[in-house]
Formats: structure tokens, C-alpha cells, sequence
């Protein structure tokens, strides 16, 4: 059953994206213009299985920032054995690292790097807490033309060092950074730089990856001790089936939130992605334009900034729902705190509001605790559309309880088991 638990299966897919900066020819022949900021995207997916062959495409585009022009796009196709996660065209090669990893070299050809030279392990290191392993793989002279058409026929050749972090319980990557030199070569001979850069995953990559990471780690503590102790169970009598079954569900319900943690932080990651961009391009335009007299650019300075502001908020809003933060405590008055969520509410003339508060001191993070209450204000105003919203609270020696209540219908007891769900909604349209 490990295994199976285990194996890679069709449903696979990897997004990794980094920042880069680098400097590169518009002439074969030319010489180098930048440094440009550039953002690659590693992007792979199951697209056929053969029994226990799966057939991975797999794609690195370098983009750059400022002008969406692509610096260069490699594809490439492997064919891995879904058990082993060894690739098939390559022997005693490896696609991933199975979970165990040691503190040694293993031969690779890993798609971060794309090309098979060994990988060696070179020192221990944490990564947003997490202990992982560091390896190195150094290239010298392979042949990357494919990844410049623009320069065909000419050969180009690179030599590259690149460096993984990677959990050894789990054998996941949760860090890669990577510099390069690449080279137009004439008769065996270095004729001319084409491209010099260097990259690395990104900070909210990263976060997501040992995010992952400690997921699948919970994952393998259950797998290969639970499991196969409770199986043990089973043998000593059929009457303690019951009990496999029980805990065989609540695996399963575990296993899925997790499994939905992990797709929400890649459409984070995306989202973050497709931000990044045109916040950079925007915050440019803002220094340019804060050096007029002009009062028409004057107010798209306004409205630009305002964009700017936007846009960094639900950024920031996407690393704190995936870093975990620590509690900011304070002593506050209780009233203090809802009077700042009301006000941030912006509750309608139609609604009214009934507040009972007493005297009460909290200890609490003000602006996790001031957002939870306008997020239920915000529920209530838009439940009701009209009435009124009451607001009491009371003290008795174990805790403090904070009562927020509305003339509308309620919530219905089937959904009351959601409600704690990431991104679960009864809303048919979005409200900004």
C-alpha cells in the first residue's frame, strides 16, 4: 500500500517561477545590452500513462519583465516510471527524489537544471524553517541552441551551476537558484558571450513549496506508521475492521484539505505571477511622472497610485494566508477594536446598528482580529441589504464571547460545516 500512496500519479503537475536578472546579445555577434529583469516559468504536467509510464511535457520560458519579449523557451518530454521515478530513456537516472534522501550524490536529469551531469551534495541548510539538503549541479559546455532559434544555425554552448534545496523527508524541491554563461562557439572555439544571468524561486515560491512540504511530511508519518499498524490490527481480528475504516476516512478527509491547500497556493502563485508584472511596469511609469508640473498627469499619478496600492495589497494578502505569521498580541479595550471594524465596514444609512459592549480589556492581534470582525460585518450587510445588525459581548471567568447578529435568514445547518473552508462562498457574484 506505501507505494501506491507513494508513486507519482496522472494528476501531476509543477509550477516553479523565478526571478532573474540577465544580460544578452541582439547579434549573434554583438555585444551584450541590459541587465534586463527577466521571469522564467518552469511549468510540467502529465499528458500520457502507459501502465506505470507516465509521459511528462515539460517547458522553461524566460520572459522579460518590462516588455513580455521572450528570451528564450526550451520544451522537453521525459518518459518516468511513476514507482521508481527514474526516467526510462536514461538509466539509473533519476526524474525526483523518492522521500529518504541521503547526504550523497545521486545521478540526475532534473528539469530545473535539463542536463544529466551528477548531482553532489553539498551541505545542510533551513528554508522557512524547514532543514533541507543543498546539491550542486555543474555543467560545462553543453549545447543549448535549441533554446535560441533566433541565432540558428549557429552553436551555442553553456556552462552552468545550479543549486537545489531539497526536504530529504519528503524528496521535495523547495529552493533553486541557478547562474549561467552562454557562448557562440566557431570551429571548437569561444567566439563570443551570448547571454550571462542568474536566477532563483521566488520568496512566495518558496513559501508554497515548504508549505507543500510539511503537508506531505504529516502525509508519511501517517503512511508508514499508521497504516501498517493498524493493517497489523486487522489480523490480530476481524472485529477491530471498524476502526481501519474510521481512521481510514479521516486519512482521507486530511489528505484532501491538504490536497486543496496545495491548488489554492498554486493559483496563489499564479495570481501573484500575473500581478507582479504590471505592478512593476506601473510603479516605473509612477517615477517617471512624479517629475511633471502637468496637473492632467498629476492625477494619473493619483490614479496609478491608487492601482499600485491594490495590487500590493492582494499580494501581500496571498504571503500571509500561505506564510505562517506570527501573532502580534496586545493588550487593547474590546470596544477600541470594534469601533475600527465598524468603521472600516461602511455600513449603509438602511442598516441599523445595536451595540452592547462592556469594559473589557483583550490580548489579541489587533489586525487579524480588526479584519475577522469587518469580514463578519461585511457578511451581515451583504446578507441583509437592509435591517439591523446587533453587536454584544460578555466576560466570565474562562473566556470572553463576542456575539455578532443580523435580521436576515441565517445560515443554513448544511453549510455550517463549511464555513471554515478555504475560499467556500454561498455568493453567486464577487463583492469589492
Amino acid at each position: 500500500m506505501v507505494p501506491e500512496f507513494q508513486k507519482l500519479d496522472d494528476s501531476y503537475s509543477l509550477i516553479l517561477e523565478y526571478d532573474a536578472q540577465t544580460t544578452m546579445v541582439d547579434d549573434v555577434y554583438g555585444e551584450l545590452h541590459g541587465p534586463y529583469l527577466q521571469r522564467d516559468i518552469l511549468y510540467e504536467k502529465v499528458i500520457e500513462r502507459d501502465g506505470d509510464i507516465l509521459t511528462i511535457e515539460s517547458s522553461v520560458t524566460g520572459t522579460n519583465v518590462l516588455t513580455d519579449e521572450v528570451m528564450f523557451h526550451v520544451d522537453n518530454i521525459y518518459k518516468v516510471n511513476a514507482y521508481t521515478l527514474t526516467h526510462v530513456d536514461k538509466e539509473g537516472k533519476r526524474f525526483k527524489f523518492l522521500p529518504g534522501v541521503e547526504k550523497k550524490n545521486y545521478d540526475f536529469f532534473h528539469s530545473a537544471v535539463f542536463y544529466d551531469d551528477p548531482m553532489t551534495f553539498k551541505k545542510t541548510d533551513v528554508v522557512n524553517g524547514l532543514e533541507t539538503y543543498v546539491f550542486e549541479v555543474v555543467t560545462n559546455g553543453a549545447d543549448t541552441s535549441r533554446a535560441f532559434p533566433q541565432f540558428a544555425p549557429h552553436v551555442i554552448l553553456t556552462d552552468t551551476t545550479s543549486r537545489l534545496w531539497i526536504e530529504p523527508t519528503t524528496g521535495n524541491l523547495v529552493k533553486f537558484e541557478k547562474e549561467w554563461d552562454n557562448y557562440l562557439v566557431e570551429n571548437g572555439k569561444r567566439v563570443n558571450t551570448i547571454q550571462i544571468g542568474g536566477k532563483h524561486t521566488t520568496e512566495f515560491t518558496e513559501l508554497i513549496l515548504t508549505q507543500h512540504a510539511r503537508a506531505e511530511i504529516e502525509n508519511l508519518k501517517t503512511i508508514n506508521f499508521w497504516i501498517p499498524a493498524l493493517l497489523s490490527i486487522i489480523i490480530l481480528g476481524v472485529g477491530t475492521i471498524w476502526i481501519l475504516l474510521t481512521f481510514l476516512y479521516t486519512i482521507k478527509k486530511e489528505s484532501l484539505k491538504k490536497e486543496q491547500m496545495a491548488i489554492i497556493g498554486n493559483i496563489a502563485a499564479n495570481i501573484a505571477h500575473d500581478l507582479k508584472n504590471p505592478l512593476t511596469v506601473i510603479k516605473g511609469n509612477i517615477d517617471v511622472l512624479k517629475h511633471t508640473n502637468n496637473s492632467e498627469i498629476k492625477k494619473n499619478i493619483e490614479l496609478i497610485q491608487k492601482s499600485t496600492d491594490k495590487i500590493s495589497y492582494q499580494i501581500n494578502s496571498i504571503m500571509n494566508f500561505v506564510r505562517n505569521k506570527p501573532l502580534q498580541k496586545e493588550k487593547i479595550p474590546l470596544k477600541t477594536v470594534l469601533e475600527a471594524s465598524i468603521e472600516n465596514s461602511q455600513i449603509p444609512d438602511d442598516i441599523h446598528l445595536e451595540k452592547d459592549i462592556p469594559d473589557i480589556t483583550v490580548t489579541v492581534d489587533v489586525n487579524q482580529i480588526e479584519t475577522a470582525f469587518s469580514n463578519i460585518i461585511t457578511n451581515s450587510i451583504q446578507a441583509i441589504n437592509e435591517g439591523t445588525i446587533a453587536i454584544s459581548a460578555k466576560e466570565n471567568s474562562k473566556h470572553i464571547e463576542i456575539i455578532f447578529s443580523d435580521s436576515g435568514p441565517g445560515i443554513p445547518k448544511s453549510n455550517i460545516k463549511k464555513i471554515f473552508e478555504p475560499l467556500y462562498t454561498t455568493k453567486k457574484t464577487v463583492q469589492v
